[in-house]
């Protein structure tokens, strides 16, 4: 959950800091932010929709990534408890509802929604946890008491205020142009990295964190941007020892909000596999010996099955010209179940397959996959297995 990297002292800070904006980490237009207790928000001013009675946090975490998946942690929150996680909008008045977490007996629970926010999503706000008697946990700024690393840096994407959608659109967006900015607010001291790359050249813009009832702290200068339009505000100690914050870093230029912290969705999501195997010829396995099979060559193959329930086939060197089906079979050999997926082989005896949808949502399945030719009462012709040479 949590980055260790090298630490630097003070008169070096500022230059790798800039290079860590300024390189790699600026393109990914993501939302990773430590969650803190409601009531213990102080900066820019305390939060004003807490439950009465705030549940313990030990730590926890969100991240909105530029592929849209959403991920939230929390350890040592109330047991056996059910928060609803939401995107809000720094003012409080929009919503958009991402799920539940639910924690165990010893207060831990995560939440993961893949492909949530869907391609092309701008969004900006916080992630909030709340129980039926208001907001328990935010994302937010935190800042260890002692100056080791206690939590999450607050690293958000800064995105054009006029381009959100998500959890709804902004009001007083100026139409400055950004190809894509970032903010770093490290835990264990509180220095604050601003960076912004293409925004309007020779512009100051005046950074604040915004907190949802419209009270502020001024962060400093980003700029003037260069010719090309990019420019990088290092401040070493912005945030004191054991600070907590929530809100939004904005960028203005005059009154003007010209970029917000959020996100950007900016890759389609691919889903990761799950279950990958090799498939082998059914009559060249030799463990066990007692397989009934078919007689199909096969040089190489294998299947998998994706976060989403999408089995993909993959064959070389199999029958030719021939249609393949698979079938998943239970671990307790209960009966295979034909999937409707077929594989049909090339004049070479070559095929991919997929991803085709199966499985449903939230399955948890447990068993093999199996190649037959189409049609009932089939023999097994390719299966999952290793070849040992």
């Amino acid at each position: 959950m949590f980055q260790s990297r090298r630490k630097w002292g003070p008169a070096l800070l500022a230059a790798p800091l800039a290079l860590c904006l300024a390189s790699g980490l600026a393109h990914a237009q993501t939302f990773d932010a430590p969650l803190v207790r409601c009531q213990s928000v102080a900066t820019p001013a305390a939060l004003t929709t807490c439950a009465a009675v705030q549940d313990p946090l030990k730590r926890g975490g969100a991240t909105i990534s530029d592929q849209g998946e959403v991920t939230v942690v929390v350890v040592g929150a109330a047991t056996n408890t059910t928060y609803a996680v939401s995107l809000v909008s720094n003012d409080g008045t929009q919503t958009t509802s991402i799920g539940n977490l639910k924690t165990g007996a010893d207060g831990d629970g995560a939440l993961r929604m893949d492909a949530f926010f869907k391609f092309g999503t701008v969004g900006a706000g916080n992630v909030v946890l709340s129980s039926t008697g208001g907001e328990e946990f935010v994302t937010g700024v935190l800042v260890s008491t002692n100056g080791l690393e206690s939590g999450r840096d607050f690293q958000p994407a800064l995105v054009r205020c006029t381009d959100v959608v998500a959890p709804g659109t902004l009001s007083n967006c100026g139409s400055d142009s950004l190809s894509y900015g970032r903010v770093d607010v490290e835990n264990d001291d509180g220095a604050l990295a601003i960076h912004v790359n293409g925004a309007r050249p020779t512009t100051s813009y005046s950074a604040i964190l915004l907190s949802p009832g419209g009270k502020s702290t001024a962060l400093g200068t980003v700029g003037p941007t260069d010719s090309h339009g990019n420019a990088t505000l290092v401040v070493r100690s912005e945030f004191a020892a054991g600070t907590i914050g929530s809100g939004s870093i904005v960028l203005q230029s005059g009154s003007t909000n010209e970029f917000v912290s959020g996100f950007k969705v900016g890759q389609k999501f691919v889903p990761p596999a799950v279950s990958v195997s090799n498939l082998v010829a059914c009559g060249a396995v030799t463990d066990p010996n007692d397989l009934v099979c078919g007689s199909d060559p096969l040089d190489a193959g294998f299947y998998e099955v994706n976060a989403g329930g999408q089995i993909s086939v993959t064959l070389k060197g199999a029958k030719a010209s021939t249609n393949y089906e698979v079938y998943f079979r239970p671990i307790d050999n209960s009966g295979d179940v034909d999937t409707g997926i077929e594989v049909p082989t090339n004049t070479l005896g070559n095929a991919a397959t997929g991803p085709k949808t199966y499985f449903g949502a939230n399955t948890v399945a447990s068993g093999t996959l199996v190649l037959k030719h189409t049609g009932a009462g089939q023999l097994d012709q390719f299966v999952a297995g290793y070849d040992i040479h």
